[in-house]
């Protein structure tokens, strides 16, 4: 019995990446490259969430193969691709104007055209 307990318990500490976590497939790390590299040239913040749970805001001032810097109020982060899990870029503003005068305007010919086909 002591045997079997010294075999598990060696196991279990010389052996951790059989029960440690898979990171990120390649796909997903090409994804957040793609990201990146898209709100680097926009230049717009970001927020983002890691593997390990840190949630981060900020802008991206470089990008490089591997990593990648994310400066907010002065304070820069140097954070691998492989790292994270989320990163979410909100809508520009004159992005949600267009969508918001579109549809008001789609409102006001849909009620025009109603009124119009009711009034015959």
């Amino acid at each position: 019995m002591k045997r079997v307990i010294a075999l598990v318990l060696i196991l279990g500490l010389a052996c951790p990446a059989l029960y440690a976590a898979p990171g990120p497939d390649q796909k997903h790390v090409d994804k957040i490259k793609k990201k990146v590299s898209t709100c680097v040239e926009k230049g717009s913040r970001v927020s983002l969430e890691t593997y390990d749970d840190r949630k981060l805001q900020g802008t991206i001032s470089e990008a490089g193969e591997d990593n990648f810097v994310l400066t907010n109020e002065g304070r820069s982060t140097t954070l691998g691709y492989a790292e994270i899990k989320k990163i979410k870029s909100p809508m520009d503003r004159r992005t949600k104007g267009a969508i918001v005068t579109a549809i008001v305007l789609g409102g006001l010919l849909g009620l025009v055209f109603g009124a119009a086909a009711t009034d015959n």
